[in-house]
């Protein structure tokens, strides 16, 4: 992803950058995302009699993973935030969520970090930042707006994409355009924010959350999209564009088998792990090679 590690104090650049600015739709996104996490989470969580004990470590979890977050985001803020590639912080700010597959901690553990995350994409949508979640508290705190990689960052890469496509073309030029924003749109909307949805146990009881559901093949209409900005980035030599026709490829099947959330969180923290040890080994055989000469 085209990016730079420059922050920003209150305000976005004007060139949109990926992990850090978002558009209109990106905003909606995180919004009804926060919401339906919030939601989810409230059905889950124990009201019965021990409820007072569960909540109370809950928000005792909450509290520490908040401030665990600001506390290294602080540290890291000047000397390393502003310096790296966008994808080592979000592997390692990321790293946290291991703890739901590996089934590391307990449920007010869990809880609470599911509760972190679903408010910090209502702080992203209202702030207007689009770095990775967990560190938009963070960032509103130390005021500072680092590109950050994020799983949403997809959906911020794909409407900056249709943007320039049809902020590019004019006249009847602009109608695959049109269409293709349309099915983007629909693809992201139906196969991951509709999904959210669905898993809502009052929909769930009553069938309408099944019903929902579209087919996962439906979702390789996004290769028609694909193919349209891969095309328009060999036009325009346009690596940014390049790299949107690539992501919006490797997404298609993962909302055909309806696993874009945890194929992105994957992605992050592997690319993370990826940059940070290329980035080590690398400065390693420059300082090898400095001292042999």
């Amino acid at each position: 992803m085209v990016n730079t590690n420059s922050p920003t104090d209150a305000s976005t650049a004007a060139a949109p950058v990926i992990g850090r600015d978002m558009g209109p739709f990106g905003r909606a996104f995180r919004f009804v995302s926060g919401v339906c996490g919030l939601i989810l989470l409230y059905f889950r969580l124990p009201w019965d009699e021990g409820a007072a004990a569960y909540l109370g470590m809950m928000a005792v979890y909450l509290v520490l993973i908040a401030g665990a977050y600001i506390a290294v985001f602080g540290l890291l803020r000047e000397r390393i935030l502003g310096r790296v590639s966008p994808w080592i912080p979000a592997g390692l700010f990321q790293a946290p969520i291991l703890i739901y597959p590996f089934g590391l901690g307990t449920g007010p553990l869990h809880d609470a970090l599911a509760l972190y995350t679903a408010g910090s994409l209502l702080v992203n949508t209202f702030s207007g930042y689009a770095g990775l979640e967990v560190a938009a508290l963070p960032s509103l705190v130390w005021r500072r707006r680092y590109p950050i990689y994020s799983p949403f960052n997809g959906v911020d890469l794909a409407e900056r994409s249709m943007r320039e496509g049809l902020a590019a073309h004019s006249g009847t030029a602009r109608l695959p355009w049109i269409g293709a924003t349309l099915v983007t749109a629909f693809v992201f909307c139906a196969f991951w924010l509709i999904d959210y949805i669905a898993f809502m146990p009052f929909l769930q009881e009553n069938g309408v959350g099944p019903a929902l559901r579209l087919p996962g093949p439906v979702a390789v209409v996004l290769l028609a999209s694909a193919a349209l900005v891969a095309w328009d980035a060999r036009a325009r030599r346009d690596r940014g564009q390049g790299v949107a026709a690539l992501v919006l490829v490797l997404l298609t099947p993962a909302f055909a088998v309806d696993m874009v959330p945890e194929v992105l969180w994957i992605a992050v923290i592997a690319g993370g792990l990826g940059v940070a040890v290329f980035t080590g080994v690398r400065a390693l055989v420059r300082r090898a090679g400095s001292a042999h000469a």
